[in-house]
């Protein structure tokens, strides 16, 4: 196996890449941009995950489906935990994909959103909203992965491994999961040393087999650039978010974000629709080229509805909004703003809008306003571009 070492620079620093499997797909994989955030300067920019930069829905199914299919279930179901708010998307594709391999597999994911009665709380040290949690299964997705032997993390790359290990370890200690004995690390990318991997496979439970999914794996270094000071932004959002407890909605009426993972999905060889919610794409000019925006931890079914609507023929990308404070330059040429869900007066952004497509944006908590706010920011952003042009 060939290694490839090459050099980065961005604002924060320098990184230095040691490639050791499949350095050849680096450009297909990510981009390299600077953090807005004192605790880690530099940010590892996915061309593949529909979360900094637009991508064809075609194309992150198929990476889905790719990571997916590399990995090797003890049973014939699998319990999916994708990692707020980046990786959500993607454990749900993988789940997904999953699904139609084997009998069914549950996707669940960790969440910045208030439930009741969470049911494990973890803390993520470099991140600027450090603190997540998960929702309580619902009964049918408790039932479902009832006396399942594996246990599939998902979250878009791994440096430390440090945050998947204390969530293994406390999703390990509960009666749900006594029948696991095997569990399924599963990134884009790994950029685990090999001292960092014996100290995450030291932190797990012994009495599980651990195996490691990834489409590329080195390591690297960060050397800072001494003059770059970040700092986060004053109305950055570093807090739960309440909206779903203090909703006026029925509680018999869950919001699409309740439906696509919170509380458990079951996923099987049976294809899912996009939701009734998101429907009204039947209304959308096949003529033009559009984008359609998740929003935060909503990703899943304003994906389904991309791919649906590439697979008919239509120019369409996929990307969502973030928490996550970028500083522009690098791989990341524009940023729009709109407000966090709930009444904290923070912001939430867009990063590299294809200026060029008609936005489509869901909030998935019943506030349109979220998402008529993110369609707004594009559509002013595109104006403003249009005038330079002119």
């Amino acid at each position: 196996m060939s290694t490839q070492n090459m050099i980065h620079g961005i604002q924060a620093g320098r990184l230095t890449l040691e490639l050791t499997d499949n350095g050849h797909r680096l450009d297909e994989l990510l981009a390299f941009a600077s953090r807005l955030n004192p605790r880690r300067g530099y940010l590892f920019v996915s061309r593949v995950l529909g979360k900094h930069i637009p991508v064809r829905p075609t194309k992150m199914d198929a990476i889905h489906a790719e990571l997916a299919e590399s990995i090797r279930l003890l049973g014939d179901t699998a319990y999916v935990v994708g990692m707020a708010e980046t990786a959500v998307g993607l454990g749900a594709g993988i789940a997904r994909h999953l699904g139609d391999l084997h009998t069914h597999s549950v996707f669940h994911h960790t969440t910045r959103f208030l439930v009741p009665d969470p049911w494990i709380r973890i803390r993520e040290a470099h991140s600027h909203a450090d603190t997540m949690h998960m929702a309580r299964l619902s009964s049918e997705a408790a039932l479902a992965i009832e006396g399942t032997r594996d246990l599939v993390l998902v979250d878009d790359e791994i440096s430390t491994g440090l945050t998947l290990a204390q969530l293994a370890s406390t999703l390990l200690a509960q009666p749900e999961l006594a029948h696991v004995k095997r569990l399924h690390i599963v990134s884009l990318v790994s950029w685990l040393t090999d001292a960092a991997r014996s100290r995450l496979l030291a932190a797990l439970p012994r009495h599980v087999d651990v195996d490691f999914v990834q489409l590329m794996a080195g390591t690297f270094d960060f050397s800072p650039d001494p003059t770059y000071q970040a700092s986060l932004p004053g109305d950055v959002d570093t807090d739960f978010c309440d909206v779903l407890l203090t909703s006026s909605e029925s509680p018999d009426t869950p919001r699409p974000l309740e439906r696509e993972g919170l509380y458990g999905k079951i996923l099987t060889a049976t294809p899912l629709a996009p939701s009734r919610e998101i429907e009204l794409h039947r209304r959308l000019d096949p003529s033009r080229p559009h984008v359609v925006y998740g929003m935060g931890e909503f990703l899943d079914a304003p994906f389904r509805l991309a791919l649906d609507l590439e697979k008919q023929g239509m120019d369409v990308l996929f990307q969502s909004s973030t928490r996550s404070p970028i500083a522009l330059g690098d791989a990341v040429t524009s940023r729009l703003e709109h407000p966090a869900p709930g009444n904290n007066g923070k912001t939430h952004f867009l990063y590299n809008a294809p200026l060029r497509h008609t936005p489509l944006a869901f909030d998935g908590i019943g506030r349109p306003a979220l998402s008529q706010a993110l369609e707004a920011a594009h559509r002013r952003l595109a104006g403003q571009a249009d005038g330079v042009m002119a």
